[in-house]
């Protein structure tokens, strides 16, 4: 938030989708900040919940006491079949990781034929969380439906948010931007097209963040919650205060920022109680 990658609301967004368990893909280019973005909204899943995360270099970091960390291995120099001897790859973590029945199933890059395995993670009601290179929804969408991956349009529904980032010049200066957060809907039953809505782009005129003023992801989550409209514009505004504390009080580490959703999540009331007086201090501190 304080580099403006990404807005408070969007953060306050994913804040609740990855807390209700909406799965996502964090794409972009090379450097755009897809792994950063991840594990930042990776500090969001429950406390208590169970995780698992495979990468091929260690890269996320979680504070979470549930969570089990898989790194690939490469082999030996004898080959047996088509793999060295000893190789454990991205599929081979996550058909294990599938055994031990995490809530979350984090990956750091899809590219092959992990991807299969874990949509069908997502398809039987795991929670998953990776980054992928596209620079599009849509090409992120033909990306998993063509060769390596293959993944059938059918079990795309079970993706429910994709967020776009990019490196771009702003007055001069490289950043990073999240440009697009989109939801994926349904599929057209008549021309089987995918049914996307967009819920924030990035205005690159003016460096803000637009709202569409829809999500359906947030619509779910109101519903589950038994909210009316109004409850819920109210969390998130309290939920953007919270974020707004947190930046001007200088509160950073992954740990630090952990224990503060954890402790919102058991004590909202406390929590808040806190943020104001913190937050008319830095106001008055300012006049």
């Amino acid at each position: 938030v304080k580099m403006n990658t990404l807005s408070p609301e969007m953060l306050v967004y994913l804040w609740m989708a990855v807390e209700h368990g909406a799965s996502g893909i964090f794409a972009g280019g090379t450097a755009s900040g897809k792994t950063t973005t991840l594990n930042a909204v990776a500090l969001f899943i429950p406390r208590e919940a169970k995780i698992v995360s495979i990468e091929e270099t260690r890269e996320i970091n979680l504070p979470h006491p549930n969570w089990i960390p898989g790194v690939t291995r490469s082999g030996f120099k004898e080959v047996v079949g088509d793999r060295f001897v000893g190789e454990i790859d991205m599929y081979d973590l996550l058909k294990a990781a599938l055994r031990q029945r995490p809530e979350y199933i984090i990956v750091g890059e899809i590219r092959g034929r992990e991807a299969y395995v874990l949509f069908q993670a997502m398809a039987t009601g795991h929670t998953t969380y990776s980054t992928m290179h596209a620079d599009s929804p849509q090409s992120l969408i033909r990306r998993l439906e063509n060769e390596p991956i293959n993944v059938p349009r059918v079990m795309l529904q079970s993706l429910e948010v994709i967020a776009i980032q990019t490196i771009a010049r702003v007055k001069g200066k490289r950043v990073r931007r999240c440009k697009q957060v989109v939801e994926i809907v349904d599929i057209d039953h008549k021309t089987k097209e995918i049914l996307t809505n967009e819920v924030f782009r990035w205005d690159p005129i003016e460096d803000t963040f637009i709202y569409s003023g829809r999500s359906y992801v947030l619509e779910k989550i109101r519903a589950s919650m038994g909210m009316t409209k109004e409850e819920m514009v109210e969390e998130i505004r309290r939920r953007v205060k919270i974020l707004e504390w947190m930046r001007k009080e200088g509160i950073r580490s992954y740990r630090e920022v952990a224990k503060v959703v954890a402790e919102y999540a058991e004590k909202p009331e406390e929590v808040m109680k806190r943020v104001e007086e913190g937050l008319k201090k830095h106001a008055s501190d300012k006049v």
